[in-house]
């Protein structure tokens, strides 16, 4: 059964509150807008493969927050890259891990730049990020 936009307002509606004394507008939803995005996938391969990509015409700098786990292992790192059309600059700070689940590097593949991850092992292995992205 399709859902109708009066029942698509009120869903949005029940998940915001606004605080009128503090100005200050709260939801339980989670929001996604063009420059922020999340995403996760799961592997069970030592391959590089890119876990997220955005045009580079559009945006210049890209900070990610990037979360693996393998078991109860852990690796959790913040990445910034910045591009200038052909190459990419990257840095990940702020590492915390148990052992070192992935390696991260970034790339331009036609018109798009490619935030790149490769497992370190053959075993399961959950990666998910938070991304906020600038324009150019």
């Amino acid at each position: 059964m399709a859902k109708t936009n009066s029942f698509k307002i009120a869903e949005l509606i029940r998940g915001i509150s606004f605080d009128v004394d503090n100005d200050v507008i709260t939801t339980t939803k989670s929001i996604n807008s063009k420059n922020k995005a999340r995403g996760n996938a799961t592997r069970t391969a030592t391959t590089e493969f890119a876990i997220d990509t955005f045009s580079k015409t559009t945006y210049r700098v890209a900070r990610y927050i990037v979360s693996m786990s393998k078991g109860s292992a852990y690796h959790s790192t913040e990445v910034i890259l910045v591009h200038e059309g052909s190459n990419v600059i990257l840095t990940s700070y702020g590492t915390l891990k148990s052992e070192t689940l992935a390696t991260i590097d970034a790339d331009i593949s036609g018109s798009d730049v490619r935030l790149l991850v490769t497992p370190s092992s053959a075993t399961s292995t959950v990666i998910k990020f938070d991304r906020t992205l600038v324009e150019a």
